[in-house]
């Protein structure tokens, strides 16, 4: 039996970080309803947003990783006739999932007293750009600029005067999805041992903080941070990139750097820099622009032979290293399939496809079979056929604008 076999949780969230915890809910046997707009999840459409990469399908490739497996159920909730339906499904649901913003959630009769009143036993799980307190609490908000840019990572690692590139979709909710995940597994685990529903909620805001949780410590403790150096000027040799002789970005990363100062200059070729007075110790390494001159060492050494090359040589001394992975290494990364980070699925529109999996595994307890993204209002009869809502009443809330129904493929 799967994990979360008789688990019923209901979806009111649209994007990625939110549907992202109902999408692992789902891999250990959770019955996942997703409920979304007559027009479907905008995020079935984030493939045509300017600027990403070009796919000409219906539901394209951002709505995969985070929704397959689930229901759809497409309901107007602004409608009178949802009130209604939403209680008689979450009366008898064991989690509800959402990113609607706290006044619209009132306003729909879907506030946290409300449902607890409805529902004692229900886990209330909140996703937020900005958090549940305070006056930026109903502003609209983006793992881009909650997560990546008021965390401080942006203004720290990147040439803010230039071109910054973009951003990985999704990169900032995913990581705030699974803490919100973590907050409903253990509200999960408190229910069965009190009996009782709670809320739980978690904020891009929040996640971008604890992300880069270090570098702000060093601010609160009033650490003195050092200026940006440009790249010939860097502090340490390993933390600049590289270029191999057939161009490709790599880096190093080196912790310990006395310890492993040896097996860099072995890998390097160069085990005259070992005992070079002026190299031997950090602190001599660290004076009168030698990391200039070693940056210029290496940038001389690397350029003579291929990537491959040097992964052989580095891993022969044991020192962490990568290239700068572009997508196509990714998707033809072997250690990546070999732990079951890529899964194929069937989906009726794109056929036989590879997808990320989620990023956790229990070795007791296996994931589900997984089944590809629902259609919008695939499953809408079945659902409200579930909470005894007949098909010719379906019928007059379909004519009536209020719920979508759409047969199943094929």
């Amino acid at each position: 039996m799967a994990l979360l076999s008789g688990i019923r949780v209901i979806e009111a969230a649209s994007m990625v970080m939110v549907p992202a915890v109902g999408a692992v809910l789902a891999d250990y046997g959770a019955q996942v309803v997703k409920i979304e707009p007559l027009e479907g999840d905008l995020n079935r459409r984030g493939h045509k947003i300017p600027g990403m990469p070009i796919q000409d399908t219906e539901s394209g490739y951002c709505f995969l990783p985070d929704n397959r497996g689930k229901r759809s159920l497409a309901l107007d909730l602004k409608a009178p006739e949802s009130a209604g339906i939403m209680r008689r499904l979450l009366e008898g649901a064991d989690v509800f999932l959402t990113n609607i913003r706290p006044k619209p959630l009132e306003r729909l009769g879907l506030g946290w007293p409300a449902l607890q009143a409805l529902n004692p036993r229900l886990i209330y799980a909140q996703g937020t750009g900005f958090g549940d307190v305070g006056a930026e609490t109903d502003k609209p908000g983006f793992d881009t600029v909650c997560y990546w840019s008021r965390s401080g990572m942006e203004a720290n690692a990147f040439p803010i005067d230039g071109w910054l590139g973009h951003l990985g979709y999704g990169t900032g909710d995913h990581p705030g999805g699974m803490a919100l995940l973590s907050a409903v597994l253990l509200a999960l685990f408190a229910r069965e041992r009190d009996g009782k529903g709670t809320r739980v909620s978690s904020s891009l805001l929040a996640n971008g903080a604890w992300s880069n949780s270090i570098m702000i410590q060093a601010r609160l403790v009033e650490a003195k941070f050092q200026e940006r150096r440009p790249r010939e000027e860097a502090r340490n040799v390993t933390s600049v990139y590289y270029r191999a002789g057939d161009r490709r970005i790599f880096k190093i990363a080196i912790v310990d750097s006395q310890r492993d100062w040896p097996k860099l200059c072995r890998a390097i070729g160069r085990p005259d820099l070992i005992d070079n007075p002026r190299y031997a110790s950090l602190e001599e390494r660290t004076r009168d622009g030698r990391m200039r001159e070693l940056i210029q060492i290496c940038d001389q050494v690397f350029a003579t032979q291929p990537i491959e090359h040097w992964k052989r040589a580095l891993e022969e001394q044991d020192l962490p290293h990568s290239i700068v992975a572009t997508y196509d290494d990714v998707v033809a990364d072997r250690q990546m399939a070999a732990n079951g980070v890529f899964l194929e699925i069937d989906d009726p529109e794109l056929g036989r496809v590879r997808t990320v999996d989620s990023p956790m595994h229990i070795e007791a307890h296996p994931k589900v079979a997984r089944r590809s993204v629902p259609r919008i209002g695939e499953h809408t009869r079945e659902i409200l056929a579930e909470i005894g809502v007949g098909n010719d009443e379906v019928d007059a809330l379909v004519k009536r604008a209020v719920v979508a129904a759409r047969a199943a493929p094929g």
